[in-house]
Parts: C-alpha cells; sequence; structure tokens
C-alpha cells in the first residue's frame, strides 16, 4: 500500500499523520482515524493480532514493566476502560485511573482546561488515554 495524506476539512486542527514507519507514531496522539495512511492501517491491525496470539499462548509479558498508563475518562465507559487497563496490565505496567466527568475527581471541576489536565496527567503518566465527548 501506499501512504497517502487522508483528506481533512478546514476547521479541524492538523494532526500528525501516522504511516507505516513506527517512528512516525512516537511522541503523538492517535485522535481520528483519520490520520491513518492504508500502511499505517495494516500496521495497525497486525500488531494487533500479534498482541492477540501474545496474550492467547503467554497471557502477556513485560514490555510495559515500570510505565504507567493514565486513564482519563470524562464519560462512563465500561469497556473502553477495561480494555486499556487491562492491555496494559497484561504488559506488565500499571494503571492510573482518573474519573474526570461530572461527579469524577479531576481539577475539571475548578475550571481546569482539558488541555492543562491532559498535560498534568501526562507528567506522572508514561501515556495518557483520554475519553471525552468533544470531537478531536
Amino acid at each position: 500500500m501506499t501512504d497517502t495524506t487522508p483528506p481533512s476539512t478546514s476547521n479541524e486542527s492538523p494532526l500528525q499523520i501516522l504511516t507505516s514507519n513506527p517512528q512516525t507514531w512516537l511522541k503523538t496522539s492517535l485522535v481520528s482515524v483519520t490520520q491513518l495512511t492504508p500502511s499505517a492501517l495494516s500496521l495497525l491491525l497486525a500488531t494487533t493480532q500479534t498482541m492477540k496470539t501474545l496474550v492467547r499462548t503467554h497471557g502477556g509479558d513485560n514490555r510495559c514493566a515500570h510505565k504507567i498508563l493514565g486513564t482519563l475518562f470524562y464519560e462512563a465507559s465500561t469497556r473502553t476502560s477495561l480494555s486499556f487497563q487491562t492491555a496494559m496490565q497484561r504488559l506488565g505496567g500499571s494503571v492510573v485511573h482518573i474519573d474526570a466527568g461530572k461527579g469524577g475527581n479531576s481539577s475539571a471541576k475548578k475550571g481546569e482546561s482539558l488541555s492543562d489536565t491532559v498535560r498534568c496527567v501526562g507528567c506522572y503518566a508514561d501515556v495518557v488515554a483520554l475519553r471525552h465527548g468533544d470531537v478531536g
């Protein structure tokens, strides 16, 4: 497959384009499927299959040992939360969960912006998974 830049609309902020080159995935955020070139999608699906086999045959490994995933959820989602948490734990890492929704425990209640909250969580975690109702 060839890598082509996905179309974007004028009201979207530019997102990092992810390709089959793993270097394009480092230190970036996957926000939308429109960031993926066809070869990047192939890489993602192949990696998914490799991980499924790893879990099925060995239960996981320790590639994320000493790494922390910060999950920041502004919307409730049992499946998504469990998916992120179990994946990190199967890879030897740990999880810190922040319930940022309406009765949650984030500083969003005090007016902290979403970007400031994500930046703060990123200071304590190696990777941040965000679930929010806003697009982008």
